[in-house]
């Protein structure tokens, strides 16, 4: 009693007798195909994240509520070239590099307000 995955092999084997010539044409688009894909799909979304992230270090200004790349939240005392200064408690003050900040925490009473705001405001001033 063979399994079925077996005859499909069996199969495959016997079918295989006589090589078929592909065009080098043919295999050429196939990977420029591959490659177009592979493009759209993962570099292209990679990048634009990347830019969104060094927009958002750009920004930081004293008194942003920040989360760090560690899960610790504070408040920025201090931004420079290359490093922030987070409050993270009462007297607990810690420098970090730019790219430990892994994003600028918004009030959500200030997100509700904004979002009132632009409620109120003519659907043509957008």
């Amino acid at each position: 009693m063979s399994s079925p995955s077996t005859t499909a092999f069996c199969l495959a084997q016997a079918g295989g007798g006589a090589a078929t010539g592909g065009s080098p044409l043919g295999s050429l688009l196939l990977m420029a195909a591959l490659f177009g894909l592979m493009y759209f799909l993962f570099i292209r979304p990679q990048k634009r994240r990347q830019m969104q992230i060094q927009e958002m270090l750009s920004k930081l200004k004293v008194g942003d509520r920040v989360m760090t790349s560690g899960g610790m939240l504070g408040t920025i005392s201090k931004v420079s070239d290359k490093t922030v200064r987070i409050v993270l408690a009462d007297k607990v003050e810690i420098e970090f590099v730019r790219s430990a900040v892994a994003d600028i925490i918004k009030d959500p009473e200030a997100e509700t307000n904004e979002n009132a705001e632009q409620a109120d405001k003519p659907a043509s001033s957008k």
